[in-house]
């Protein structure tokens, strides 16, 4: 009986100290996710909200100081229809800005009775379309070959990219592609900044990748979900498919 009795308060204790282990656990990640959230807030904007990336679920929060979106596209001149989102967030005192292309399978709006429907531009590999499109913007050459797979990551969250770095001797672009030829979006994200920025904005351009997000995952971000809450789901936290699109 005494055995019995001790066995059962040897398990009893055990039961006590597993459960006390896993609350430092989950406590230990929950003050770790608020470190992080402040970090968040201290170097990025808010997401831009009622936007048409919010309608294509497409969450980006800027690096601090690049307000937008603005009304023009700050990059060439975009023929109508050739990307669903051309957007451009941008800090004029510091001459550094975010571009953003997107494309997104939205359901198409049925023309009127009796309206011509109006012609689709001629759309590319999307991967092909933005490269042209900066070498247009710079006059430089953005080849394809030199893209490389980056992958941004915290906790349980994870995002492919493929990236490529132009050296403009005053300027530095960054560019990131996002999605492949069957991904529902496929978001290029290009920052442009002047060489003395580039210390400051490092930090800032891997937290706004870590904090990138679309589909469902971009959905509930945007409505005030914490990110590990959605870890795993496509541009939430799991490996999204990637290569040149």
């Amino acid at each position: 009986m005494k055995r019995s009795l001790a066995m059962l308060a040897g398990l009893g204790l055990v039961l006590v100290i597993g459960c006390a282990q896993d609350y430092d656990i989950r406590m230990g990640k929950t003050i770790e996710n608020k470190q992080y959230q402040r970090r968040l807030n201290a170097n990025l904007e808010g997401p831009p909200a009622k936007s048409n990336l919010q309608t294509a679920n497409i969450f980006v929060r800027p690096p601090k100081g690049l307000q937008g979106p603005h009304q023009t596209f700050g990059l060439a001149v975009v023929e109508e229809g050739k990307f669903d989102i051309a957007d451009t967030f941008a800090d004029p005192q510091k001459q550094a800005s975010l571009h953003i292309l997107a494309r997104v399978n939205l359901p198409k709006t049925p023309s009127k009775k009796g309206s011509k429907a109006a012609e689709s531009p001629q759309r590319g590999d999307f991967t092909d379309d933005v490269l042209e499109l900066l070498k247009n913007s710079y006059g430089a050459d953005f080849e394809k070959a030199k893209l490389k797979t980056e992958e941004k990551s915290h906790g349980g969250r994870s995002h492919k990219f493929q990236s490529l770095t132009l050296d403009l001797t005053a300027k530095e672009i960054k560019v990131y592609l996002f999605g492949d030829k069957n991904s529902p979006e496929k978001v290029a994200l290009i920052f442009d900044y002047p060489k003395e920025e580039a210390g400051l904005l490092s930090s800032k351009i891997n937290l706004c990748l870590e904090n990138f997000a679309v589909g469902q995952a971009a959905s509930r971000a945007f409505s005030g979900v914490v990110e590990e809450e959605f870890a795993g789901e496509p541009g939430g936290g799991g490996a999204a498919p990637t290569g040149p699109f």
